[in-house]
Formats: C-alpha cells, structure tokens, sequence
C-alpha cells in the first residue's frame, strides 16, 4: 500500500466494476466474438463485423455523448447497420433485440472471485458501498448485492472521468465529496474522475505497474494497492 495524499474521513466507497472487482479482458472478448457470430448469421452479410465496426466509429465521432452509453452505442451502431443493409422496421427491431440479448448474456458471464465477495460483505458491514461503471455490467446478475446505489454511464450521467456520476453520488448519501473513497484500475477515468470530483481515490494496481508507465495520467491517487483485501487495513 502507497500512500500519495493525506487519506481523510470517509463514508462511502464506490467501486467500479470492470478489472477492478473481476477480469473484465476474457469476458468481453467472449461476449463481442459471440455478438458479431450471431448477428452475422442473422443478418446474413459477410462482412458484418468490419462494417459494423465502421458504423461504431462513425456514431462516436456524431454523437460522442451518445458513445458513453455503450449499451446505446452498440445498438444504434447496429440499427444505422442494418438500415444501410436495407432492412425493414420489423427486421430491424427483430434483429436487434435478439443480437443485444446475445451480447448481453454473455457480457454477464462473469466468475467474481470469491475474495471480491468476503471484501465487499466485510465493508458493507462499515461503510455504504456503491458502484460507478463506465460499462453495461449489471451488479445483481452476477452476485453483487452490496451496493445500494448503482450508477451506469450515459444512463445515469456522463461517463467518468466527468464528475457526474461522482456528484450523484454524494447526492445520493447526502456526503461531502471527499467523503466518497473511488476504487478503480484505471488511472484516467477512475483516478482522476473522482480526484477532480473532489473525492478520494484508490488506484488498485493488479498488474503491478508503476505511475511512470501511464503518461496520460495527470493526477495521482489517495493510495494504491495492489490487491483488494488491502481496503480492510485502512
């Protein structure tokens, strides 16, 4: 455990979801090869995983705030798709809620490790726990039951690193923001989301790198630690 700032008092800590309680890298690998299998075959063009990945760029670069929501993005990516392929409505709609089910079921298929579980189950008991995503993931359908506030990019708010969701937060407990301890993996949107926020942050670095390795990183962290369970020691 490294400590960067004076930890103050907290109350509440959110937690994102993705490589920070669970690995994230598999999953969605599995999920987007499965979504791109199955659509293809439904809308029976060839080449679907290259043109829909052109529609996904094209959609973020007109809309980059409809881009946060990546459950929005993929399916008007797919809807803008199909409609250039010449799809009716009908075909349309059927298409597409039967490829975001797809790809929503196997997002979901996710192993949390059990020492996630006891560290969550041990801090609830002190402190009122909360989830802030910039994904999709939903906390119930696969064993999270600890939070009681969960909040979702696009959906909620604007994705971090913006401060929305980080705000709501404080909100929502009726805290001061530096009351809020944010853990996260990623430097950028974690790290600096919630320190601009003016919540307390804790880079969890599982893969054992060093500040000097992320460039883009421009604020550090209350603490980083290297393994979940540390959070018990503060």
């Amino acid at each position: 455990m490294k400590f960067y700032r004076n930890l103050q008092p907290f109350k509440v800590i959110s937690f994102d979801l993705d490589d920070t309680l669970y690995d994230n890298h598999d999953v969605i690998r599995r999920a987007v090869s499965r979504f791109v299998q199955f659509t293809q075959a439904l809308s029976q063009c060839p080449t679907f995983e290259t043109e829909w990945l052109d529609w996904k760029d094209r959609i973020a670069q007109e809309n980059p705030l409809l881009s946060e929501d990546v459950t929005k993005w993929r399916e008007e990516a797919l809807r803008q798709f199909l409609k250039a392929q010449g799809k009716n409505v009908a075909e349309i709609d059927r298409t597409l809620s039967h490829a975001m089910e797809e790809f929503l079921h196997w997002r979901h298929q996710i192993d949390v490790p059990q020492a996630s579980l006891r560290v969550l189950n041990q801090l609830k008991t002190h402190y009122k726990l909360c989830a802030i995503t910039n994904g999709n993931v939903d906390p119930l359908r696969i064993g999270l039951s600890q939070f009681e506030l969960i909040l979702r990019a696009g959906e909620h708010g604007r994705a971090k690193p913006h401060e929305d969701l980080f705000h709501k937060t404080a909100r929502y407990f009726n805290v001061l923001s530096q009351e809020i301890l944010h853990v996260g993996d990623n430097l950028t949107t974690d790290v600096q989301g919630a320190i601009q926020a003016g919540c307390q942050a804790v880079w969890i670095n599982l893969s054992d790198k060093h500040l000097v390795d992320f460039p883009q990183a421009t604020l550090l962290p209350t603490l980083e630690i290297n393994h979940l369970t540390e959070l018990l020691w503060l």
